[in-house]
Formats: structure tokens, sequence, C-alpha cells
């Protein structure tokens, strides 16, 4: 069973014996159990460190141009080195990353090992809203040191010779965004560094624990129209000054849609990242080796299913992604209220007027294809 799902715990473990044998076993022997037969499987975390290079070296012999990268702290013995921070990312997801968005969001999590490591990783997304993964690291503490070396291994590996600006999305880590300041990759102007806005609405929240205050922190980052997003800020300033002054305080292009300049394509969260959180939930109390495999099956998975998603679009002669294909049919209702007017060919520029609900001409707005770029700021 622990080989088959890697995320197999101890409630499986008692219904397993209770449905099997008959009787129940306290969660004290089947913690015990299940330890000593993911050990079995995929080894302790010692050995595992001690098979790592020779593991490394295997996987990019057979996958080549997948990135290994060590950092180790040296001791007194010449032939004795210690396992600091170690980097990877595999082939497929490195040229694959060139046709993804220009957009990076980050986290990290714990493992739940006896020296408390902690997992780094970088998802983005393609056209389709689907996430991948696209790098991991493990080091010993999420901290500037940690932080800044992951971003330095994303900026050496995946962008190359890449002149695309990128957007990296994370939480408010004080040790990640001092460390940002050290890697010219994500800096202006050629890459932004954007908040996570449920992280900002959770800090929000635990200052000033009002779920009215809080849902509307979320509707002023998440509000695309400059103006509507300053009366939800008056909103909170008539509630209560401090919050106001709170959020003043953190840069408006970091936290609100409005502001953004359209770096961050509409993503608000740090939700990707999470959702591989998720996925790897099971194997947080795994050894090194096995976590490396796994975060392999997963992307043996994604690029399977979606080869096999994209060879079907081919042979239906389907030029969009499914996610965009149903935006535009469902912006098509839409149209018939709006009249366009042309005033600039080249610059692929036009005024559109939308109407109101009675029919009456209500705003006229300025878009620039282009420059992807809307007067109303959406």
């Amino acid at each position: 069973m622990v080989r088959q799902d890697p995320a197999y715990n101890i409630k499986y473990v008692q219904q397993n014996v209770k449905d099997n044998f008959g009787f129940d076993i306290s969660y004290h022997k089947a913690w015990h159990a299940l330890k000593a037969a993911r050990e079995e499987v995929y080894g302790t975390w010692e050995s595992s460190v001690q098979k790592l290079p020779k593991f490394m070296a295997a996987l990019q012999k057979s996958n080549p141009g997948t990135v290994v990268e060590w950092l180790h702290l040296h001791t007194d013995r010449p032939d004795l080195k210690i396992l600091n921070y170690v980097f990877w990312a595999f082939r497929p997801c490195i040229e694959g990353f060139r046709y993804y968005r220009n957009l990076i969001s980050i986290d990290g999590t714990h493992l739940y090992t006896k020296y408390k490591h902690k997992l780094l990783m970088a998802v983005t997304l393609d056209a389709n809203q689907q996430i991948l993964p696209i790098a991991f690291a493990l080091v010993d503490e999420e901290s500037v040191s940690s932080w800044r070396w992951f971003l330095k291994m994303l900026a050496k590996h995946l962008m190359l010779d890449n002149d695309d600006q990128i957007c990296l999305i994370s939480g408010r880590h004080s040790g990640l965004i001092y460390a940002i300041n050290f890697v010219l990759a994500f800096t202006f102007p050629r890459g932004v560094h954007r908040f996570c806005l449920r992280h900002v609405c959770s800090n929000f929240n635990t200052k000033y624990k009002n779920i009215q205050l809080k849902d509307l922190c979320w509707r002023a980052g998440a509000e695309q129209n400059i103006r509507k997003f300053e009366r939800i800020m008056e909103e909170i300033r008539e509630l209560n000054e401090e919050a106001f002054d709170w959020l003043q305080k953190i840069d408006k292009e970091q936290w609100t849609l409005s502001h953004d300049g359209g770096w961050r394509t509409g993503i608000l969260t740090t939700n990707m990242s999470e959702c591989i959180n998720g996925v790897l939930k099971g194997t947080r109390r795994l050894s090194i080796i096995a976590i490396v495999r796994i975060t392999l099956d997963r992307i043996v998975h994604y690029f399977l299913e979606r080869t096999i998603r994209c060879h079907r679009m081919m042979r239906d002669n389907q030029q969009w992604a499914d996610n965009a294909f149903r935006l535009f049919e469902s912006r098509q209702d839409e149209v018939v209220h709006h009249i366009v007017q042309k005033f600039d060919y080249t610059q692929q520029s036009a005024s559109v007027t939308t109407r109101g609900l009675t029919g009456e001409l209500s705003r006229t707005y300025v878009v620039k294809l282009k420059h992807r770029q809307c007067s109303c700021g959406k």
C-alpha cells in the first residue's frame, strides 16, 4: 500500500487492520508500523541523503537536460561535506517554461522529518489555466539565504536567454522580500514582485479581526478599475482609519489588480503553488529520494495528460486553448451592448462605448490592442 500510495496514512493503517483482521490497533502501533513500511520501501532520511548524489546523477543521465545544483557546508575533513541545499528542475519544464505565462508563483512547505527541512517550489500557468511545477529545492529553512539561492537558480536555469519580463508572486515572507532585492531577474525593469492577495488579507485580518474589513480588503485587491478601488478604500477608511493606513503602507502595485499594470495577468494568489503543495502532501514524511521520484512522477503525469489533450485539439483544428475559447464565448453575449469605432489601424486602437441597462450610452473607453491596454483599467 505504501509503495502504491505515498499518502497512505495512519488512519488507513488502522482501518486496513480492522477490515482484514477484525481487531483495532492503537495510534502508536499504527504509527510505528507505517514508519517501518516507509523506511523499507523508501529508506531512512539519512540513508537517502547518502545515496542522493548517485541518484541525481542517474536521473540526469536518463533525463538529459535535467538540472541539479548543490550547496554544501564544508567541514574540517576534506572528504566530508554536509548537504545544505539541493535544487532540481526537469528538462521538459525548463524547455516548456518559455511557452507558458511570464509568471512564477513560489512557495515553501514543511517536511515532516526529523531534521525539519523545507521544500521550495516554483509553479507557472499555461494558456489553459493549468499548473506546471517548474523547479524544486530542498533547504534547511526558509531564510534570506535559502530564498536568495533558490531565486538565483531559477534565474540561471529557467530564463537563460529569455528577455521576457517575469512577474513573481509570493506570500509576504520577510526573508523572501529581502532576498528578491539581490536577484536582478525579479527586480524592475526585468521583473516585478507581487504579493498573494490571500496572504495580504490574512495578515490584515490577523491585525484587525473584522470579517467586513477582510472582505473589503479582498474586494479592493481584486478590483480592476481604479475608481472603484478608491471607493472601496474609502469604505475601509470610514470603518477603521488605522486599517486604511495599514493598507496604504503596502505599495499598491504589489497587492492590487487595479495598479498592477498587467504583470500578474489576473492571478491574485499563490493558489497554484499551494495546489502542488496539496498534491505532495503525502510525500512530506518520506525520504528525499522518494520526494524527488514523486515530483518526477507528477511531471510525467502532467505532460502525458496534456499531450493527449493537445493532440485532440489539433485533430479538431482548435487554435485556442479550452479556457480561452470558453472565455471568448462567454463575452459574445456582451458585445451587443458595445459600440466600437476604430481610429488608429497601425496601433490597433479603438474607442468602445458601452450601453447601460436601459439602452442609453454610458461610458467610452480607449482600447489599444497592440499594447493590450484599455482605459477602463481591466
